[in-house]
């Protein structure tokens, strides 16, 4: 790929891979240029035209003439950039060599992997609360088992873009939509705010839960989009993921946007919460022993999913 685009700046047309270009646009400052891990020699970056990500520019002082400056997309986060690995993937400039690497690596299973789907479960009725207070909606005790397995079915547990402390979103990032009907919603959230604007007829009931007036019905359908990464100017990780509520209501031809943002992802918080957590009583006691049945069926009928063999 030889061409790139300054970050933030979408007026800016992609420019060929140019030593002098780079200087003149970046003036070689980071995070365009910054030292590899040894320390010792300095790469520079640019951004794919297509997926906004990070690109190592290969070749750019030419001392092969035969070999075109190009962009290679990094796969791992870059410091300055953001990060989302569903982006690269589905990047239509992305080497496909890459890719099969790339998807070869999800797909595998690790004992970091295998650590995180654990965690995962032994603190399932954390993670659902720390979903529901930055979210607005608290899914039912069965669309949480949904979202687990299919957490689990879909290998989500095995991307390296999830770690203990996004957990909470994570794994609700999924492929599909779940259907809010029936499912609480805090009054006050700006989710509810956007749905009495723009359906009318839904109502919260008894607990909270969703439901129409008279003898309307809602089809509304929230999900979370794509996660981000990026390291903040004072060395920190933020973390973001998108959420959307969208009218699925079948008499309009495409689905409406009801409600959208960017939530941030206070993974240092639910860590916390995780170091202080006593034995959980009560609903959380149901939701911990919930995961660990999600997670055994899983296992009996996935085996292959079982632990990996540790090398010593």
């Amino acid at each position: 790929m030889s061409e790139f685009v300054r970050l933030g700046d979408t007026t800016t047309a992609p420019v060929q891979v140019d030593l002098n270009m780079f200087e003149r646009l970046t003036r070689g400052k980071h995070p365009w240029a910054q030292y590899d891990s040894s320390k010792k020699k300095v790469q520079r970056f640019g951004l794919c035209p297509e997926c906004n990500n990070a690109m190592v520019l290969v070749n750019i002082h030419n001392p092969e003439p035969q070999v075109t400056p190009h962009g290679r997309h990094r796969l791992k986060r870059v410091e300055g950039f953001e990060y989302c690995l569903e982006e690269i993937l589905g990047c239509p400039l992305l080497d496909s060599r890459l890719k099969s690497d790339l998807e070869a690596d999800i797909t595998a299973l690790t004992p970091e992997a295998v650590e995180l789907r654990e965690f995962l479960v032994e603190n399932f009725n954390l993670a659902a609360g720390m979903f529901a207070e930055t979210t607005g909606i608290s899914p039912s005790k069965t669309m949480l088992r949904k979202m687990l397995r299919l957490f689990f079915e879909d290998r989500w547990y095995r991307w390296p873009t999830v770690t203990k402390g996004n957990l909470p979103w994570t794994f609700a990032r999924l492929t599909c939509n779940f259907n809010l009907y029936k499912q609480k919603i805090r009054p006050e959230s700006a989710v509810w705010t956007a749905v009495k604007k723009h359906v009318p007829h839904a109502a919260l009931g008894e607990y909270g839960r969703l439901e129409a007036r008279g003898s309307h019905r809602v089809y509304l359908e929230f999900g979370l989009g794509q996660h981000k990464v990026r390291s903040t100017q004072d060395g920190r990780i933020r973390e973001t993921i998108s959420l959307h509520v969208l009218n699925t209501d079948p008499v309009a031809k495409v689905d409406e946007p009801v409600f959208e943002t960017t939530l941030d992802l206070n993974t240092e918080e639910f860590l916390r919460r995780v170091a202080h957590k006593l034995h959980p009583a009560g609903y959380g006691a149901e939701l911990v022993e919930e995961a660990r049945m999600v997670l055994a069926d899983y296992l009996h009928n996935h085996p292959e999913a079982h632990s990996p063999e540790v090398e010593t």
